[in-house]
This record gives C-alpha cells, structure tokens and sequence, in this order.
C-alpha cells in the first residue's frame, strides 16, 4: 500500500508526467491553429492587432495568415479546407454562398462611412481629365479581380455618373502594383484601397472619385467567413476567434491615431508609418447590419452577378449579428 499522503502523491503523478511529455492540464494547453486568409490592406488591422496582443492566443487559438491577391481568391481554399477563415469581400461571399459552398459570415471587417472620403477611390495621374464615368468610356480601370466588389462598384460608379459600364475596360491588377500600372499607361486609372491611395497621391495621382460610398452609404465591403462545416464542428473555435478579433476592433477603435497602431499596419503593408498617419483609419464595427446587404445584392444582379431569389441574412451567422 502507499503511505504518501493524497496531495504528495499527486504532486509526485504531475511530476512524472511533465518528466514523459504527457500532456496533462497541469503541462500543456491545448491549442488549435486556425489558419486565415487575407489581403495585407489597412482593412485587416483588428485581426493583426488581435494576432499581436495575443487575444487569440489567450482563447487558446494560433493564428497563421495566408495573404491573397484578392478575397475572391481565399474562398476556394475556405472550400477545400486549406484555411479555416478567409477575409472576402462580399460580392464574392454571397456569390459563393449562392453558388452552394456552404459558408457563413462570423464577424464584420470593414463599412465605408455615410459620405467620402474612405477607403477606397478611384485614382488617376494628376492633371487626367477624368471626373465622370462618361470619360472613362473606352479606357481601362484596374481592379485587383473581375467579379468581385472592386469591380462591381467600378461599374456602379460608371454608371451612376452617367456612363456605359461595358464600354469600360477592367484589368486585373493586384492592389500593389495598381499606381505603377497607371504611371506606366498600362491602365487609365485604379480603384485602389488603402494605403495604396494615399501613396499614389502621395506621389503623383489624384483622386476621380469614391465609388463605395458615391454608389452606396455604409456599404458592408468585406468580412471574414468560415464554411458551416467547420462551424458546425468547432463552435467554441468560432466564438473564441470572434471574441479575440472583437478585442482587436476595440482596441483599434480607442487607439487609432497611436504610434503603435501605425507600427502595426506598417509591418504587414510594409507601407512608411508616416504615410499610413495621413490615411485616417477610421472606426470599425463588430456586427453586420442585414439589411444593408440588400443594395449588395440589388447591385450584383443588375450586374449580372447573381440570379433568382436570395436572402442576405442567412449568409450571418449569429456572432456576425451580435457585438
């Protein structure tokens, strides 16, 4: 029989345990990776700040990101289970939800304001003669993908500014190599995010216009999804990741015109802290208002993006409809 007391003979058993690796709860936490797929533009700034401040490490989450060209871009690996999150614009959500790949919004990322500027804008070298979507007809505008928000609101704008969307010409270019395509002639004008506006004004463009808010006022442009499989799976994954990201927008929200803030951004858009200063990175949200999805998709039909019927607010799931 053992003499040891209970407590000694605990001890002793964790003591072991450490001593062969074993994972206890006295040893090892467990940890789950969550890999998310996103787009190195100021939009993505909550989610870095979380990933810095250790919030998802606190809810027992590892975070790795993959940078892509676009957020049209993250979906089919969301899809094939190579990333768990994808950062998308919502153009490309709803089009894939419709199309029946089987995803749902968990949290917001980025609404434009109720006037400009934002964000995103139109941009063109100083002294174009461009102002209305009449001038651009048989020019080209560079969007960093076809069929997706970028280039449904180049077309919105066109046309709400009195000219013929399918007499525009659209190039794919990816947002860092926008201002170096219209410098080059390559394209007429870009419609550019930040901080990829402010440096080509910085330099040598001017701004033509803000198609988001010009066509529509706090449009809900991106937000970060995840397949319902995996939600289905991993709840308490979902909420733990939404709750960190959340601590992110709050924390982005109280300090954004900080030097450490500014730090943050430079480091992942390897854009100068000073330039990123002049940006004035405005607030961001942590719920998704539904009906403003509404004029989305009214857009994406007009455009020839989306058929028959669709409801917005079952592409939400619940912690995207709640702060």
């Amino acid at each position: 029989m053992n003499n040891l007391p209970l407590r000694r003979r605990t001890v002793a058993a964790t003591m072991a345990a450490t001593a062969l690796g074993l994972a206890t709860p006295l040893v090892r936490a467990q940890v789950t990776k969550v890999r998310v797929s996103t787009i190195p533009i100021i939009d993505i700034a909550p989610l870095q700040v979380a990933i810095a401040k250790g919030y998802f490490t606190a809810e027992g989450i590892e975070v790795d990101t993959t940078p892509t060209q676009g957020g049209a871009a993250g979906i089919p690996a969301l899809a094939a289970g190579q990333v768990q999150v994808v950062f998308s614009n919502v153009v490309s959500i709803i089009q894939a939800a419709k199309q029946g790949l089987g995803l749902q919004i968990i949290a917001p990322a980025s609404t434009t304001g109720d006037a400009p500027p934002d964000q995103a804008a139109l941009i063109a070298k100083k002294g174009s003669p461009f102002k209305t979507g009449k001038d651009f007809e048989g020019k080209r505008i560079a969007v960093n993908t076809r069929n997706n928000i970028i280039w449904l609101y180049a077309r919105a704008w066109v046309r709400a500014t009195g000219g013929n969307p399918d007499a525009v010409t659209y190039l794919e270019v990816p947002f860092p190599q926008m201002v170096d395509a219209v410098r080059g002639d390559r394209a007429d004008a870009a419609f550019a995010v930040e901080p990829f506006v402010s440096g080509g004004v910085a330099a040598d463009m001017q701004v033509v216009g803000y198609p988001y808010t010009q066509v529509q006022k706090r449009l809900p442009a991106a937000q970060y999804a995840a397949s319902k499989s995996y939600i289905e799976q991993n709840p308490k994954v979902i909420e733990g990741w939404v709750r960190a990201y959340q601590k992110g927008v709050d924390w982005v929200n109280l300090n954004l015109k900080s030097e450490e803030l500014l730090n943050i951004i430079s480091g992942y858009t390897r854009m100068p802290p000073q330039l990123i200063a002049k940006l004035g990175v405005t607030a961001y949200e942590k719920a998704v208002d539904p009906a403003a999805l509404v004029p989305v998709v009214d857009q994406m039909r007009r455009n020839g993006l989306l058929e028959g019927e669709f409801d917005p607010k079952s592409i939400l799931h619940r912690t995207a409809l709640k702060a």
